[in-house]
């Protein structure tokens, strides 16, 4: 950190109110948000196992014990996406048994990946029950089918724990927070301003660099030294690793007129 930036510090923190103060405004989505996320890949997850569960178990079934069907037709197509992703929905006619006159019609979805996928395939049955009927190209990649469920599960599930743990750290902020406390400035640098509200910024604590990030509100903007520098004015939170960034408005604690241009006159100086 440079003089300058240490002497606005100095100067700053001078100016700063002494007084146990009120958090309006905590830098971090609404609790709900991250509640919602986490229930919805939970959903996403169950919308797998729900769906694409039951017919791998039913094509690995028939791959245990296959006999080939010549007198069924296969209807249907197969798409790649994104290059690797092959989805393909087929429809087969069938009879239920070889004297059976009745011909039946059962459709058959999947997903698979691979990179030059053979669209050969022949109809399968399972020998030891024969109304059970499937396709050799869906059998052939059940291994694959497997891992992508078991990848996308895996995902999703991250996904949903990551956002239930950052609703009860949110929590957990919040109900410290609530509480009148004595905060003190800091300076921050920061790196990458996204969508104009999601602020990454790094503080040097025991000269350790960690990274950190704030959501600020609608027109918001960091409190930086200068419109030419990187360096913005936050406030630790007690018994905690977080930082609040203070805004341009200075709205984000329950400052005092007076109090805001105090701390405007000192990183003017």
């Amino acid at each position: 950190m440079s003089t300058t930036a240490t002497d606005h510090l100095a100067s700053i923190a001078t100016a700063f109110p002494k007084r146990r103060m009120s958090v309006l405004a905590t830098g971090k989505p609404n609790l709900m948000t991250n509640i919602c996320l986490g229930l919805l890949f939970v959903a996403l997850t169950a919308v797998i196992a729900y769906f694409m569960v039951p017919d791998l178990i039913y094509d690995y079934k028939v791959s245990k014990d296959p006999v080939i069907d010549t007198q069924s037709e296969i209807h249907g197509s197969c798409k790649t996406r994104k290059f690797i992703f092959v989805d393909c929905d087929v429809k087969i006619r069938y009879l239920a048994t070889p004297g059976d006159s009745t011909i039946k019609e059962i459709e058959h979805s999947f997903w698979f990946v691979s990179f030059s996928p053979s669209m050969k395939t022949e109809v399968l049955r399972y020998r030891k029950d024969p109304s059970m009927i499937t396709t050799s190209m869906a059998t052939d990649h059940i291994t694959n089918r497997f891992l992508m469920i078991l990848g996308f599960g895996l995902i999703f599930g991250a996904l949903s724990t990551s956002s239930f743990l950052v609703a009860w750290q949110d929590y957990k902020l919040r109900s410290i927070v609530k509480h009148k406390l004595i905060l003190k400035p800091i300076l921050v640098g920061v790196t990458k301003i996204e969508n104009e509200r999601n602020v990454t910024f790094e503080t040097y604590t025991g000269g350790i660099k960690k990274e950190h990030s704030n959501f600020l509100r609608k027109n918001e903007r960091p409190l930086f030294l200068s419109d030419q520098s990187a360096v913005a004015v936050a406030v630790g939170v007690p018994e905690t690793n977080y930082f609040i960034l203070l805004d341009e408005q200075l709205t984000v604690l329950d400052f005092t007129d007076t109090e805001k241009t105090e701390i405007r006159k000192a990183i003017a100086a």
